[in-house]
């Protein structure tokens, strides 16, 4: 399971090498729980309030993937959600 890969690196880092995962797989079940991770990832960082550079463009998931609260913390217009296909 990705998050336990990956729990002993710093949340900046998790999140560099969960988009890179993601960018690897194109399995959907995978792909959703790296999403996951990623979001508990932005959680803790969040919480730290220590989070003070924005992830770059490699080191985020692609749009539809990122969680909402990515968003709001940096002030970003979030993009409209299409529905994603499954199967």
């Amino acid at each position: 399971m990705e998050s336990n890969r990956h729990s002993t690196a710093k949340p900046e880092k998790r999140l560099q090498l969960l988009s890179r995962e993601f960018r690897a797989t194109k399995d959907e079940d995978e792909r959703k729980s790296i999403a996951a991770s990623y979001a508990k990832s932005v959680d803790q960082l969040i919480k730290s309030e220590k989070w003070k550079k924005i992830p770059t463009l490699e080191d985020q998931l692609p749009d539809e993937w990122m969680p909402e609260n990515f968003f709001t913390f940096w002030s970003l217009q979030p993009p409209r959600r299409q529905a994603r296909r499954t199967g």
